[in-house]
């Protein structure tokens, strides 16, 4: 009786009555596969409309901010123009008064005169000429093309600090970089990526010229920590680093002198404007940074 009712019941085989089942589910979600595709095809077409439409808006003010920049760029243009101009005055009125001072004093103290040379030379208000050492630095090939990328492999402040302390120690007289005298009353500074000797920005290659007594300064720098440094900066860093030597160059003063202590006789006035008067012999000496009278 149990065959009897299975055969009547159940016809088919189980694995059959499977296979209809799976064969019908399957069909159940290709059909929920085909309307998900279709959604996300939608939903793609949506976003990028959106995404379009966003892009066109905001690059729209393009020409706004375009012209700003122009405006920024030709008023920074225009006030560098005019520190150049200032500077060049301020270049040949200084030289005047150096040759109205030693006209003064070649007559009445030679000795003075010989003593404001040397002062002059020292503190960088003197253009020199003489044999040089030189020394470039230039940033890799790799920090040239993306600086942001290779920030180490670029020449630092720091670097150039102590290559040109090591040239003062090893006797230069005068030292430059990239055409800026540096003196006493500048530095060379870092801000952020630039750098800066004596507040004029300067940028890679690096050419640092000093005159003085070209042998000593060389073996002086090459028996330094110096060498031991622009060593790390060159097989690490791949800073490139070149030396030689170059005759008869002609240095010019620092480009602005400011008197910090001296100040006009008569004027009761000290140079940091704290309004103690000093008597003419304990102000500072004539050409350590003050005016010659």
């Amino acid at each position: 009786m149990t065959l009897l009712r299975e055969v009547t019941e159940s016809p088919l085989d189980p694995s059959y009555a499977e296979a209809a089942r799976r064969q019908r589910t399957g069909h159940h979600h290709a059909a929920a596969r085909g309307t998900q595709r279709i959604l996300t095809l939608v939903l793609a077409v949506a976003l990028g409309i959106g995404l379009v439409t966003a892009i066109v808006s905001l690059r729209e003010p393009t020409g706004v901010r375009d012209r700003a920049r122009e405006l920024l760029v030709g008023q920074v243009e225009e006030r560098s123009a005019l520190q150049e101009q200032l500077t060049t005055d301020n270049a040949a009125l200084t030289a005047e008064i150096a040759q109205l001072s030693t006209l003064a004093l070649g007559t009445t103290d030679p000795a003075l005169v010989a003593q404001l040379e040397v002062l002059g030379i020292v503190s960088g208000v003197t253009p020199v000429e003489g044999d040089a050492y030189v020394l470039t630095f230039s940033d890799s090939q790799q920090a040239a093309q993306d600086p942001a990328a290779y920030p180490e492999e670029r020449v630092t402040a720091v670097d150039l600090q102590i290559v040109v302390n090591a040239l003062w120690a090893g006797g230069a007289e005068a030292i430059t970089v990239n055409g800026t005298r540096v003196s006493g009353s500048g530095a060379i500074r870092g801000a952020g990526s630039a750098i800066l000797v004596d507040l004029v920005p300067v940028t890679s290659p690096y050419e640092v010229i000093a005159i003085g007594d070209v042998g000593d300064v060389r073996r002086s720098v090459a028996s330094s920590s110096a060498a031991a440094h622009m060593s790390v900066l060159r097989d690490r860093y791949r800073i490139g680093i070149t030396s030689g030597t170059r005759d008869d160059v002609r240095m010019p003063g620092v480009r602005t002198t400011q008197p910090r202590f001296a100040v006009a006789l008569g004027t009761g006035e000290t140079g940091d404007g704290d309004g103690d008067d000093q008597p003419p012999e304990e102000l500072a000496p004539p050409g350590a940074g003050g005016e010659i009278q």
